[in-house]
């Protein structure tokens, strides 16, 4: 009889979310976030996907207890069966990028 692994906890899992986030007046907010397997790896996913202006706004940080309340508030931003799916995946094997742009006007 074989049984299932134990299942990590995302914090536990040494995942890196990057994000950015632009607010223009009249033009709305726009977030992006990314999660890879590494700082590097999320960096990548996020910055291929946004234009080259907006990099210099793009922060990165480990999914750990230790993450800070805006790292918490975009990784929130990431629906909670992708979340299950990226603690589940061998390490380096997917990642996670979404947009978000909200019309403030």
């Amino acid at each position: 009889m074989t049984s299932d692994p134990p299942k990590l906890d995302l914090l536990d899992c040494g995942l890196y979310i990057s994000y950015m986030n632009y607010f223009a007046t009249g033009e709305g907010a726009t977030s992006c976030v990314a999660v890879g397997s590494s700082r590097r790896h999320a960096e990548v996913v996020l910055k291929k996907r946004i234009d080259e202006y907006f990099h210099r706004g793009v922060e990165t940080a480990p999914i750990d207890r230790e993450m800070d309340e805006d790292a918490r508030r975009m990784l929130a931003r990431v629906p909670d069966d992708v979340k299950d799916s990226l603690r589940l995946m061998p390490r380096g094997a997917g990642h996670y990028f979404s947009e978000f742009y909200y019309n403030l006007s």
